[in-house]
């Protein structure tokens, strides 16, 4: 059976309040940590369950008590760091050899969904295959503290309508945009729009080019703001969703150069990025002046650079000015992680201007 048709049925069922006891598994190949604030103390697995789990350790904890709980592979390979997740855990009764937790899950994370997880990775075999459930149920909760009161949309991206390859690029954009946020001040205030997070995940997703990937990534980073939800990045998100890594190129390094100068000159508006066709085509990954023309020409009409190339003669082109637009720049920085509020007028101008060059996908 495909590993995601579980999930498919799962998640349809969502909502249903009969819930069976909780069977109490073997957690052979799990470890667990444990602690208050930031210390953490190592601790085997006796049992688990849906439910909670029973750790054991000659540590006393006090009944009600609430703890951060760390499960983990107890042989983890390198570069194992998404192989870890988090949750919070109340301490119920104190064993003679440990103490029992229940689970407290995070707002949005629905029950049967963290049964389903959490029994795939006590009893696949596959290495392969845990690992994925791994990093499936880090995206989760991930996604469930960034929108407590509305991650379902974002979840139910799992429910079977992607194939595998577009769910890892998904849990790819969604777990690097973690790691980013974690090195930054008060990540744990950070929250993000559900509906902005779901489209950038969901548009993210079907892009396999990784130079793409990166730009969703940031964009995810930038949209997670301290201690509120703001959907104005959706403006950026209707203009990513156009950028073919060919754009990529040419946006990308017009907008560095700038940037780059600007950082010289102190003023990126006397700034100019030109370039020959030959510097096209390294940009771009494709030969030929007319399909980088086009590729110009494109950008331009998406209000990314300030002039259009002229292709009104049949004399050779000889350079491109691709220098940004304001809007160009803002959309680069916001694909790096930039916070910054964006002047809403400058976007209502930029989703007007979309409108105006593809109007039948704006109806």
């Amino acid at each position: 059976m495909n590993k995601w048709s579980q999930w498919k049925r799962t998640l349809q069922g969502l909502g249903i309040p009969e819930r069976p006891r909780a069977e109490r598994l073997s957690a052979t190949g799990l470890a667990a940590e444990y602690g208050l604030g930031s210390t953490f103390a190592s601790a085997g697995i006796k049992d688990i369950s849906t439910s909670g789990i029973y750790l054991t350790t000659e540590k006393h904890l006090r009944t009600g008590e609430l703890i951060t709980l760390v499960l983990r592979e107890e042989v983890q390979p390198e570069n194992s760091s998404e192989l870890r997740i988090s949750v919070q855990a109340q301490v119920t009764r104190q064993g003679e050899d440990g103490v029992g937790l229940s689970f407290v899950l995070p707002a949005g994370m629905e029950t049967n969904l963290w049964g389903v997880l959490v029994r795939s990775i006590v009893t696949l075999t596959s290495p392969e295959q845990v690992a994925d459930m791994f990093r499936t149920l880090r995206t989760i909760l991930f996604l469930c503290r960034l929108s407590p009161n509305g991650a379902e949309e974002a979840i139910l991206l799992f429910d079977g309508q992607f194939e595998n390859e577009r769910v890892g690029r998904l849990v790819e954009i969604a777990l690097e945009a973690e790691n980013t946020l974690a090195s930054e001040p008060e990540f744990d205030r950070r929250r993000a729009h559900p509906k902005l997070v779901e489209n950038i995940l969901r548009s993210g997703s079907w892009q396999p080019d990784e130079s793409i990937t990166k730009l969703w990534t940031g964009l995810l980073v930038s949209s997670c703001l301290i201690d509120e939800t703001d959907d104005s990045n959706q403006g950026f998100v209707d203009l990513l969703v156009h950028i073919t890594p060919e754009l990529a190129g040419i946006f990308t390094y017009a907008c560095e150069q700038t940037l780059g100068l600007a950082g010289k000159t102190g003023n990126s508006r006397s700034t100019s990025v030109v370039v020959t066709p030959e510097e096209l085509t390294t940009l771009t990954g494709v030969s030929g002046v007319s399909r980088n023309a086009a590729n110009v020409a494109y950008l331009f009409n998406l209000g990314l650079i300030q002039k259009l190339p002229d292709v009104s003669t049949y004399v050779p082109l000889e350079k491109f000015d691709i220098t940004p637009t304001t809007m160009g720049l803002e959309l680069y920085k916001h694909c790096h992680g930039d916070h910054a509020k964006v002047d809403r007028q400058l976007l209502l101008n930029a989703a007007e201007r979309l409108r105006d060059f593809l109007p039948d996908l704006h109806q």
